[in-house]
């Protein structure tokens, strides 16, 4: 996801002041100032050496840079898009449980720091479902713009979740449709029936009456959440007149391919 501005106000000196979460793929960085180096922490509470975990933040700016960070709840609505919370409020989180270490960076330029997550607290020897939550590292920037002092509050989240093993991957597609009322778009529905987080892929094959393939369309993988359900919007490939069957194979790493079909006449 690119930097979401979340807040905006202007101060009596004119400054105006931005928050911007920033959650990418890979490494992240904020604003060319901090960075860290995941985006996703796995633990596990029944192996002692996975209940901790880390991370490292570094400074790649000539300016010393300070931090804070905390603990706030994350899901995903049905088009994957983040949704974010205060830390305890999702029934998923794991919030109670995790600890960060330290709470506070003051870096100096261009060095870096690891920050630790661990898994405590009662009840975490006992997990038998997969919780999830996030760490942000929150940041200010100012610069000068057409005579303004312009003020950046940024996050970097790093994405942790908590996964008791020997879960088995469950998932379906729900259901597969044509749409024309968003220019003929398919529309997949797929589920995550289970209790470890997927991160599914596939195709949907377009075959002729008589099960040749006319065309193939592939899907990117997608993350989805326990319980979730995840929609896709796939376009159509130009196909000569005719009928079809719109055929979905989802491989989200179970012991099956999840499969979902629907007819598609082109006039």
């Amino acid at each position: 996801m690119r930097a979401l501005i979340l807040a905006h106000r202007t101060t009596r000196r004119a400054a105006v002041g931005l928050a911007a979460f920033v959650l990418m793929a890979g490494v992240q960085r904020a604003e060319g100032q901090l960075a860290v180096d995941q985006v996703e922490l796995f633990l596990d509470p029944h192996a002692p050496g996975r209940r901790v975990q880390s991370f490292s933040v570094s400074n790649e700016s000539d300016q010393v840079v300070e931090a804070t960070l905390y603990l706030n709840d994350w899901d995903r609505d049905e088009n994957g898009e983040n949704r974010f919370s205060e830390s305890g409020r999702l029934p998923q989180s794991c919030g109670r449980y995790l600890r960060v270490f330290p709470l506070s960076l003051r870096l100096p330029p261009h060095t870096q720091q690891a920050v630790r997550v661990s898994l405590e607290g009662d009840g975490a020897d006992s997990f038998d479902k997969t919780c999830w939550s996030v760490v942000f590292v929150e940041s200010t920037a100012q610069r000068q713009a057409r005579g303004r002092a312009i003020a950046y509050v940024t996050r970097l989240g790093v994405k942790l979740y908590v996964v008791p093993p020997n879960l088995p991957k469950e998932g379906e597609v729900e259901s597969v449709a044509i749409r024309d009322s968003i220019g003929r778009r398919l529309i997949l529905n797929f589920r995550n029936t289970g209790d470890v987080p997927l991160w599914p892929h596939g195709s949907v094959e377009f075959r002729r009456l008589d099960a040749s393939v006319a065309e193939t369309v592939p899907i990117e993988e997608f993350p989805v959440l326990p319980g979730s359900l995840r929609r896709l919007t796939l376009p159509l490939p130009a196909l000569p007149r005719g009928r079809y069957i719109a055929l979905a194979l989802i491989d989200y790493g179970g012991s099956d391919v999840a499969g979902g079909q629907v007819q598609l006449e082109v006039p």
